[in-house]
């Protein structure tokens, strides 16, 4: 079994050839990029800041006004680990968050939409961008605006077919 200096040893060779924080720069500058495209061209929608994370996930948030009065929002995450973007229908907090996890168990989701029971962070998710190519800027932008957009779309449509409570 490896200790903790092993992985240090690992991790410094790592980051000795650059290549790691290259990458890493390169995916916080572009989810940057991102959120900036929703904040300047979504006047309805709240965007939070980014959470660069600790080369897992990093994210930001959307939250629609029909969204925001439920406590929920779309968190937009890249995994570093799967290197894909998923949007995850999550909310303000863990008890909103409960409230909505029973209330979407009576529906059956369907593809494109699924949920991962580790997740303790989605109530929904959705695989935005599988293997993105960020060489291609302007195309990847199209995916995740279009993709970002439908999923939106199908999470209200979910929740407005929900009966009442």
């Amino acid at each position: 079994m490896k200790k903790l200096n092993d992985y240090i040893c690992e991790y410094t060779k790592q980051l000795q050839s650059n290549n790691l924080q290259i990458a890493y720069r390169g995916i916080i500058d572009w989810m940057n990029v991102l959120r900036a495209h929703y904040e300047k061209g979504s006047l309805d929608m709240d965007v939070s800041g980014l959470y660069e994370g600790f080369m897992d996930m990093s994210y930001f948030s959307l939250s629609s006004p029909y969204l925001k009065e439920r406590g929920l929002k779309i968190a937009i995450v890249y995994l570093h680990s799967k290197m894909c973007f998923e949007g995850w229908l999550s909310a303000r907090n863990r008890q909103i968050g409960q409230i909505w996890k029973i209330r979407l168990q009576k529906v059956t989701l369907s593809l494109p939409l699924f949920h991962d029971s580790s997740n303790q962070d989605a109530i929904i998710e959705m695989t935005l961008v599988m293997k993105p190519n960020f060489d291609e800027e302007d195309v990847l932008m199209r995916q995740l605006d279009q993709n970002i957009s439908h999923f939106i779309q199908i999470v209200e449509s979910l929740i407005e077919s929900l009966p009442d409570e």
